[in-house]
């Protein structure tokens, strides 16, 4: 029970209140709206009960004494202000009772989901703490002016009115405020002068022309939530661009060792051999890291670039195997200058040469091909193995080409692969 203890304290407090402002004849109840009036005071005696739990929250602060007594001074003020008829003091102690709720929530969310004083992060904020100060010292000198002036639809209750709300605004959403300033100046200045004009024009003016006149002030509001939700969308826009440029980064440092792995076993084998063709293998391995080193790093390069590394890594091969293997790449280029992101095919070729030529004795083949159709690149890559030989596990590299080609080119690319008696083909389609 003790969780809830606040439930009644809120409703009794509730009660009470709503005793005191029937008998200064503030409000006024129905006695034949039975059920609006059972609905209103649950609702309200639930806001009420939850300021009274987050103020017995702090009952072991200093704090809590101070809650205390702005709540009472505010509440025995606004009552004891209307029928004194001290409409200033009313609307000072309501503002006050508003602004001290506000706090009480506030400071028990800081603490009890933040696990941070409200004081401590109030004296971080000391400008923040200003503004509010200030905020709240334009709001009742507007109704101070409004009171004393008693002028209706006064001009300066207006122009302060409105500089109220801007400072709101740039209160809460500084950076906004920053971005579009010159285009909220010149659009509340322009409904200023508008109302100006208005008001010298019509001595005599209907309900529904105040309230156009009224909804004509909040004309800009519509204009800057589209603006915001657009800076939103951009900034998560941007923020998908960043990640998923820093992840080709990663995967593009990943392709690269790789690859070496693959070939330095390939060069440690002739060496072990003491082969003739090892110095031609290194100096092949030379050009091919020169283009992962210069141009692995950028974000295209020309496919005639891709090719002659291709051609390169094929070379080595072909050094590495003799004659044993049968390796053809045709290519069908109608269209040159078509770039391309680096690094896109060879993890298809090796795979070929590292699951289906290392894998068999004899009559190993590897057949490529690279043609441009009807604005698609089509590379295609077939090669034979040997079944009982085939590691099942799929290795780093086909995963990395995968995340690259989703990051890229997102639903404009399909890559398949077939497995028919004991041939493996793999092919990458990417629409131009």
């Amino acid at each position: 029970m003790k969780k809830y203890r606040a439930i009644p304290y809120g409703f009794i407090i509730l009660f009470v209140l709503v005793k005191a402002l029937e008998y200064i004849d503030f409000i006024r109840l129905d006695p034949k709206e039975t059920l609006v009036n059972i609905i209103g005071f649950i609702f309200w005696g639930l806001i009420v009960s939850a300021i009274i739990n987050a103020m017995l929250f702090h009952k072991k602060e200093r704090v809590f004494y101070w809650m205390v007594a702005s709540w009472a001074v505010s509440l025995l003020g606004f009552i004891f202000g209307k029928p004194m008829e001290y409409k200033i003091v009313m609307i000072t102690c309501a503002f006050l009772f508003f602004i001290t709720s506000v706090y009480i929530l506030w400071s028990w969310y800081m603490q009890r989901y933040k696990k941070r004083s409200s004081e401590t992060f109030l004296r971080e904020r000391k400008l923040f703490l200003i503004k509010l100060i200030l905020l709240s010292i334009v709001f009742i000198i507007m109704f101070v002016v409004d009171h004393l002036m008693n002028i209706p639809d006064n001009p300066i209750t207006f122009v302060l009115l409105t500089l109220f709300w801007i400072v709101v605004f740039y209160i809460l959403a500084p950076k906004f405020f920053q971005k579009y300033r010159l285009l909220i100046i010149v659009l509340y200045a322009s409904l200023l002068i508008f109302f100006w004009l208005f008001i010298l024009s019509f001595d005599k003016r209907t309900h529904e022309q105040n309230m156009d006149l009224f909804l004509v002030f909040l004309f800009p509001v519509p204009l800057f939530i589209i603006l915001w939700m657009y800076d939103q969308w951009k900034w998560f826009q941007n923020l998908k661009a960043d990640k998923a440029k820093a992840e080709l980064a990663l995967l593009r440092q990943q392709v690269n060792p790789h690859f070496f792995f693959n070939t330095l076993n390939n060069l440690y084998g002739l060496a072990k051999r003491k082969s003739d063709l090892a110095p031609e293998l290194i100096l092949k391995l030379s050009e091919i890291m020169r283009y992962v080193i210069y141009k692995g790093k950028e974000t295209e390069v020309t496919i005639e670039e891709e090719i002659e590394y291709l051609e390169n890594y094929i070379e080595l091969q072909e050094i590495r195997h003799h004659q044993k293997v049968d390796i053809q790449f045709t290519k069908n280029i109608m269209q040159n200058g078509i770039m391309l992101p680096p690094l896109l095919f060879i993890i298809l070729l090796e795979n070929a040469f590292k699951h289906g030529v290392d894998s068999l004795m004899y009559d190993a083949y590897v057949h490529v091909n690279l043609e441009i159709v009807d604005n698609k690149i089509i590379f295609e890559v077939s090669n034979n193995y040997d079944a009982s030989a085939l590691n099942q596990t799929q290795g780093i590299g086909l995963e990395n080409l995968k995340k690259r080609l989703n990051i890229i080119y997102d639903h404009s690319y399909t890559l398949d692969f077939n497995i028919e008696e004991e041939i493996f083909s793999a092919c990458l389609t990417i629409n131009i």
